[in-house]
C-alpha cells in the first residue's frame, strides 16, 4: 500500500487462479453450459486486467463479471441442499491486497471452495480499483478542482463497497482456515471503509486551504481526521492474531498517522491563537503539536511511507518544530503568556460524508444447475 499524494491509499490489485464454472458445475440445459462458459471468459478478463495491474479496465471488467457471478450463485442456492466439489478444480484462489506478502514477488495464495468468497474478493478487488483510480486521478495534471470532485466520488464509492462488505457479505458461511485473506474478516472492511472516509476528510481539508478558510476551522477538520484515522486503527486492531500480517505499510501509516494529523490541527490553531494574543494558549499548543509530531515518527509513520507523504508530514513537522522555536523564545523574552494548567483540546469537525452501501448488480441471465455432481 502506497498514500499517494499524502491522501489516497493504493493497494496492488488481487489476483485468482483460473476457474473454470463450464468443468466445475453440471449444466441442466445446452443452454446453461454456454452461459457458464461465458462466466469462465468474463472471470478471465478480471484475471488478466488485475495481472497487468490496471484499475481501469479490471473495474470495466468486474462489472461485466458480477451479474454473471451472481447468476451462478442464484443457480447454486436453488438447488435443494445444494453440494460441493472437493477436487481441486473446485478451489477459489486467491492473493491478497492488503497482507504483507502482497508487493512481494510471490504472494501467498489463500484457497476457499465456495462461492460466497469469490463474492467478497470480487467485490474487494473492485473497491481497490475505485482507491487506485482516485490516486490516478490526483497525479493527472490540470484536473484541479475536478480533479477533487473525481477523487472524492470514487473514495465515497470504495468506502461504500468495503461497508457492504463488512456488514451484509460477511461472515461467509463456512468456516475459515488459519491461513486466511484479510478481505474475509469484517474489521478488515470496515477499517479500509474508514481510510476511505479519512481520505475524504483530507480532500475536504485541502479545499478548505484552497478557499483561505479560518485557521482555526481547519485545525477542526485536522482533528476530525485524526479521529476517523484512530477509528480506522481500532477497528484493523480488533482483528488480534490476523493484525500481525497485514501490509506493514498499512499500520505504520494508521499507527503515527492520527497523532500526525492531530499535530497539524494542534500548529493551526497556535498560529490563530498567538495571533489573536493568545501567547500561552499557542505556546502550549505549538508544544504539544511538536511532541505528537515524535509520537507519530516513533509509531512508524514514515516507515515505507511513499514519496508524497514523507515530503508532506516532514514539511509538517519542519513547520511546527520551527513555530515551536520562535513561539516558546518570543513568550518568554516579550509576551510572558502564561500557558494553561489543563491541555485545550481541539473540537473535531468531521465532513466526509457517511458511507452508503454497494448495490451488487443483478443476474444478467439465467442458468440452471443440474444437482449431478462434476466428478
Amino acid at each position: 500500500m502506497k498514500i499517494v499524494a499524502g491522501l489516497v491509499p493504493t493497494f496492488p490489485l488481487p489476483k485468482p487462479a483460473p476457474y473454470d464454472f463450464h468443468l466445475i458445475y453440471h449444466a441442466g440445459d445446452v443452454d446453461s453450459k454456454q452461459r457458464l462458459e461465458e462466466v469462465t471468459k468474463l472471470r478471465e478478463q478480471v484475471i488478466s486486467a488485475a495481472v497487468q495491474g490496471d484499475s481501469a479496465a479490471c473495474a470495466m471488467a468486474i462489472d461485466s463479471y458480477m451479474p454473471a457471478l451472481q447468476a451462478v450463485c442464484d443457480a447454486y442456492d436453488a438447488i435443494p441442499g445444494g453440494f460441493y466439489n472437493f477436487g481441486a478444480s473446485s478451489q477459489i484462489v486467491w492473493t491478497s491486497g492488503g497482507d504483507k506478502t502482497c508487493a512481494t514477488q510471490k504472494p501467498t495464495q489463500y484457497t476457499l471452495y465456495t462461492l460466497s468468497y469469490e463474492r467478497c474478493m470480487i467485490a474487494a478487488t473492485r473497491g481497490y480499483c475505485e482507491c487506485n483510480l482516485a490516486a490516478q486521478t490526483l497525479e493527472t495534471p490540470g484536473l484541479g478542482d475536478e480533479g477533487q470532485k473525481r477523487a472524492l466520488a470514487f473514495l465515497k464509492s470504495a468506502g461504500a463497497i468495503f461497508n457492504t462488505i463488512a456488514t451484509t457479505m460477511l461472515p461467509l458461511k463456512e468456516s475459515l482456515p488459519v491461513n486466511r485473506s484479510p478481505e474475509v474478516t469484517p474489521a478488515y472492511n470496515q477499517g479500509l471503509a474508514l481510510l476511505c472516509r479519512l481520505s475524504c476528510q483530507l480532500l475536504a481539508i485541502n479545499q478548505a486551504i484552497i478557499r483561505g478558510m479560518a485557521g482555526k476551522t481547519v485545525a477542526k477538520l485536522y482533528s476530525g481526521a485524526s479521529t476517523i484515522c484512530e477509528q480506522s486503527l481500532r477497528s484493523f486492531a480488533t482483528l488480534q492474531a490476523d493484525y500481525k500480517d497485514l501490509d506493514p505499510a498499512l499500520k505504520n501509516y494508521l499507527n503515527g498517522g492520527h497523532h500526525y494529523l492531530m499535530a497539524v490541527g494542534l500548529r493551526l490553531a497556535a498560529v490563530d491563537e498567538w495571533a489573536e494574543a493568545k501567547h500561552g494558549e499557542a505556546v502550549a499548543h505549538i508544544a504539544k503539536s511538536k511532541e505528537l509530531f515524535g509520537t507519530a515518527y516513533a509509531s512508524g509513520i514514515m516507515s515505507h511511507a511513499s514519496k508524497s507523504l514523507t515530503e508532506r508530514v516532514e514539511a509538517d513537522r519542519s513547520a511546527s518544530v520551527e513555530l515551536h522555536n520562535q513561539y516558546d523564545k518570543e513568550n518568554g523574552l516579550v509576551y510572558f503568556g502564561r500557558l494553561p494548567k489543563e491541555e485545550q483540546p481541539i473540537e473535531a469537525k468531521i465532513v466526509a460524508a457517511e458511507l452508503g452501501t454497494f448495490a451488487w448488480p443483478g443476474a444478467g441471465m439465467q442458468i440452471v444447475i443440474s444437482q449431478q455432481k462434476v466428478v
